[in-house]
C-alpha cells in the first residue's frame, strides 16, 4: 500500500506543502499519491509530483487512490511548533509529512511556469505601463480569503486584510511613482489601479513579472517568495515567524506585537477562537501616522531593492 497526502485548504497551503512533498519524493519516489481539495494547478509543471496529485473531481479517485492505500492528512495547524511559533507553515508540513524536526534540506516553494504564462504576465505588465505611465510596477494582494464587502467596507473577521481606507491611502501613494495591479476578488473597489479577473496561475506569472509585490496574510505572499520577488507583507492577527518570510520580505506590523494565537483547525468554532478574534478585532487598524510610515517603509523597500 502506498500513502495517500491528503492536502486540505486553500491555494496558500498547497504551496506551502510543495517542498516537503518533493522532499518526501527524494526518500521514496513516487510510491505515493497526493489528494489535494484544492489547487491542482499548482503541482502541474513539478516533474516528480504531477502525475500522481488528484482532486475531489478525479473520476475513481476514492475506489483506485483513496480506499486501496493509506490517507494520511498532515495537518501543520495541528503541530505543536507551529502554534509555539517555532515553526512556519512550510517547516509544519514537513514535520507532519516527513516526520523530522531537520528543515535544513528544504527547498522553497516551487511554480513551474509554461511560455504562454509567462507572455500572458509580459502582455499585463505592458498593460498596465500604458494606462498608468511609470516604469516600475507593483502587484498588492490587500484582502485574504476571508474578507467580505459589508456597506462600502471591506470586513474581515479575522483581522488579517488590510481596512480599505489603508488600502487606498497606500495605493494612492504609490501610484505617484509606481504602476500598480490589483489582485483580488472584490472589482468594485474604487481605486485607479489597474485590475485583472483571471485565475491564480496567471496571478503567479503577473507576480513573477512585476518588479515588487505587497500582500497581507494571504496566497500572494507566497507565490512572490517562490519566485524570490522582493516584497512587503503586512500582517495584523498571525505572527510572521508562522505565515510569512521575515528573512527574505519587509514585515510591517503594529508595534509592539500585541496579538492571541487564533487556534485554527484546532479550537475555531470554540470560545477560544472567539476570544482570539476579538482580542485581536483592531490589529489591523492603523493611525494615519502608522499609515505615513509603512508607506516611507514600502517605498524605500522598493527603491532599495528594485534597480
Amino acid at each position: 500500500m502506498k500513502k495517500v497526502f491528503s492536502i486540505t485548504g486553500g491555494a496558500g497551503r498547497v504551496l506551502c506543502s510543495i517542498p516537503a512533498l518533493l522532499k518526501y519524493y527524494k526518500k521514496e519516489g513516487d510510491n505515493f499519491y497526493i489528494f489535494a481539495e484544492s489547487g491542482l494547478e499548482f503541482f502541474v509543471g513539478i516533474k516528480e509530483l504531477q502525475d500522481i496529485a488528484y482532486t475531489p473531481d478525479t473520476k475513481g479517485v476514492f475506489e483506485n487512490i483513496i480506499k486501496p492505500n493509506i490517507l494520511i492528512t498532515p495537518e501543520p495547524y495541528r503541530n505543536r511548533g507551529y502554534y509555539n511559533q517555532e515553526k512556519n507553515l512550510i517547516e509544519a508540513f514537513d514535520a507532519e509529512i516527513n516526520q523530522t524536526d531537520d528543515h535544513s534540506d528544504l527547498e522553497k516553494i516551487k511554480i513551474i511556469l509554461n511560455k504562454a504564462e509567462e507572455i500572458n504576465a509580459v502582455d499585463a505588465m505592458n498593460n498596465a505601463k500604458k494606462q498608468q505611465g511609470k516604469d516600475k510596477t507593483i502587484v498588492i494582494q490587500p484582502f485574504g480569503r476571508s474578507a467580505q464587502p459589508k456597506q462600502n467596507e471591506i470586513v474581515d473577521d479575522m483581522s488579517r486584510s488590510l481596512s480599505l481606507r489603508t488600502y487606498i491611502n497606500i495605493v494612492d501613494a504609490l501610484q505617484k511613482k509606481y504602476n500598480v495591479i490589483y489582485m483580488g476578488e472584490f472589482m468594485e473597489v474604487e481605486d485607479k489601479t489597474f485590475k485583472i479577473q483571471t485565475q491564480l496561475r496567471q496571478w503567479a506569472g503577473i507576480i513573477e513579472a512585476a518588479d515588487y509585490f505587497i500582500g497581507c496574510d494571504s496566497v500572494g505572499q507566497h507565490m512572490a517568495r517562490a519566485f524570490d520577488k522582493p516584497a512587503t507583507v503586512i500582517l495584523g492577527s498571525t505572527f510572521a515567524e508562522n505565515i510569512t518570510y521575515p528573512n527574505h520580505f519587509q514585515i510591517l506590523q503594529k508595534t509592539p506585537v500585541d496579538i492571541r494565537y487564533f487556534p485554527i483547525r484546532l479550537l475555531e468554532q470554540g470560545i477560544d477562537g472567539d476570544i482570539a478574534n476579538r482580542y485581536n478585532d483592531t490589529c489591523m487598524d492603523f493611525t494615519p501616522e502608522q499609515e505615513k510610515d509603512f508607506i516611507k517603509k514600502i517605498m524605500n523597500d522598493i527603491e532599495e531593492k528594485v534597480s
